[in-house]
This record gives structure tokens, C-alpha cells and sequence, in this order.
């Protein structure tokens, strides 16, 4: 059995969310709540699996409540979060914390359900969207620093002399960090890593 906790503010939600997942003969749910002070008074003397969370809620963030459930000395529960946002730096920053899966609203129950399966079998659930993404931000050890360099308004021709390496080499790195932050100037590149905290 895998033994689940759900916590959504709106009541209605969370109703619809409990009713819908207890059908499933292999969930257990433990506790269905609205208040962040009940989830982790369950959470220290139940055992959860898989936690369901909102990311929006009434008296916390969902990724403070992760931080919060981390920081516990209890064996803690893969989690799960629902948003209504699902730009891909929020996604991002949900992963590093470690939540295992963040699914938009509009999610089906099936998919919910299959979601559910695989993070309690410890896969992370990450869209394509967001690997497409992973891939055009994911800069060398060497463009980030030709990137620093250039937000602190360095030439490509001092650049080279910085790092020790050719004129041409610099401008190669220059266009292949454009290219990945999908801008067209070197401005537009410290513009795109500034919002992407990568400087």
C-alpha cells in the first residue's frame, strides 16, 4: 500500500482529490488537510509515502513546506506538488529542492495517479518541456566564465587575455552562449543569465 497525505486550502479541492484517490486499491490515503500545523503534526507520527501538496497555500508556499518537511528528523515523504503556474523556473527551483514531480492544475486524475506511482518507486517526474529547456540553459564551466566577463563589460579581445586562450575561441563561446539563451547580443546574454541566475 502506499500510504498518502493530501494538504489544499480549498476545501472543495482537497474534497475531490481524497475522494478520487481512496478508490484506488493500492492507496491508503492518511490524512487529507487544509492546515500546514496539522500535515506536520501527521507527518511526525505517521508514516506518508507520497505527500500531494498545492504550491499555493493560505499560510505557506509549497516550497517553503518542503524546506520545512526536509529540515524534520523523520523519514521524509517523496513529494508532490500541484500549481496552477507552471513556468519552467518554478520547476526548476521545485527539483533542486528536491519535490519529486510539480504538475499543473489541469492534470487529469490518470495522470496524477501514474505520477503518484512513479515517485514512490523513487523516479523523478520531469516534462519535456522542461529537459528541452534543461539543455539550451546548460552552459560549460568556460562559457559561464566568458559569461561573467562579459557582464562585467570585458571585450572579447581582454577576455582572451583573461582566460588565456584565442581571440576566435572567445567569439566562438560568445555565440555558443546566445545561441543557448536564445538572444542575439551580449547584452541580451548578461540580460537572459541575470533572470536565470546564472550570474
Amino acid at each position: 500500500m502506499i500510504k498518502i497525505a493530501l494538504i489544499d486550502d480549498h476545501e472543495l479541492v482537497l474534497q475531490g482529490l481524497y475522494e478520487r484517490l481512496k478508490r484506488e486499491e493500492k492507496f491508503e490515503i492518511v490524512g487529507a488537510f487544509t492546515e500546514v500545523s496539522e500535515l506536520l503534526l501527521c507527518l511526525k507520527y505517521k508514516e506518508v509515502d507520497v505527500l500531494v501538496a498545492d504550491l499555493m497555500l493560505k499560510d505557506s508556499h509549497g516550497f517553503d513546506l518542503v524546506i520545512e518537511i526536509n529540515q524534520m528528523a523523520i523519514e521524509t515523504p517523496k513529494v508532490i506538488l500541484l500549481s496552477g503556474f507552471y513556468e519552467t523556473m518554478l520547476h526548476k527551483r521545485a527539483l533542486d529542492i528536491g519535490v519529486k514531480a510539480f504538475l499543473p492544475k489541469e492534470s487529469s486524475y490518470e495522470e496524477l495517479i501514474s505520477t503518484i506511482f512513479n515517485v514512490y518507486k523513487g523516479n523523478q517526474v520531469i516534462p519535456e518541456t522542461l529537459i528541452e529547456d534543461n539543455k539550451r540553459y546548460l552552459l560549460t564551466e568556460t562559457e559561464l566564465q566568458v559569461l561573467r566577463l562579459i557582464s562585467e563589460e570585458f571585450s572579447n579581445e581582454r577576455i582572451a587575455k583573461e582566460l588565456f586562450i584565442s581571440r576566435r575561441t572567445v567569439d566562438s563561446h560568445v555565440s555558443n552562449i546566445c545561441s543557448k539563451l536564445n538572444v542575439s547580443s551580449r547584452v541580451g546574454a548578461v540580460r537572459e543569465a541575470f533572470k536565470l541566475n546564472l550570474l
